[in-house]
């Protein structure tokens, strides 16, 4: 095998293992609802902030108490989530059948635009967040997103080296 088709296999494998990994994150969001339907809320209404004065006292007016708006908030999330995960499929299918005929150009756009809106979902993440404060009191969850967000660069760049 040459380097060029190696390296196309890991470029393969990176948009895979990011497919899956949002596939079972929309699997999860649907079978197990209550875990991060639950989490929106807790971020969006920032009740901890309001029960710990003096942390937080002035962004609370950014506090959204509409379960509707943290419902569609979350349905959003999950679509966002199922879109991308899709398109990234898409990816793994045209990057495999790029390794065997060769093109690779429709491959790595599709690529590309998956791992774009998986770049610009944990920036949401991570803005959305900063809008309600959650640092203050969900350190974990922003470490997370944190994290994803610079894995979808990572993978921004390993999907776009020179073959």
């Amino acid at each position: 095998m040459n380097p060029a088709d190696t390296l196309m296999w890991i470029k393969t494998l990176v948009v895979a293992g990011l497919a899956t990994y949002l596939s079972i994150f929309v699997l999860n969001n649907i079978t197990d609802p209550g875990t991060n339907s639950a989490a929106i809320p807790r971020m969006m209404t920032m009740r901890e902030l309001r029960e710990d004065p003096p942390l937080g006292q002035g962004v609370l007016w950014r506090a959204i108490e509409s379960p509707a708006v943290h419902r569609v908030a979350y349905l959003l999330v999950i679509a966002v989530q199922a879109v991308t995960a899709l398109v990234l499929w898409y990816a793994v299918i045209l990057l495999v059948s790029a390794l065997f005929t060769g093109g690779t150009g429709i491959a790595l756009a599709v690529a590309n635009l998956g791992l774009a809106l998986f770049v610009a979902l944990f920036l949401g993440f991570v803005l959305t967040g900063l809008w309600f404060t959650y640092w203050v009191k969900m350190g974990p969850v922003q470490q997370s997103h944190l994290t994803l967000l610079l894995v979808g660069l990572a993978s921004v760049v390993v999907v776009n080296l020179a073959s």
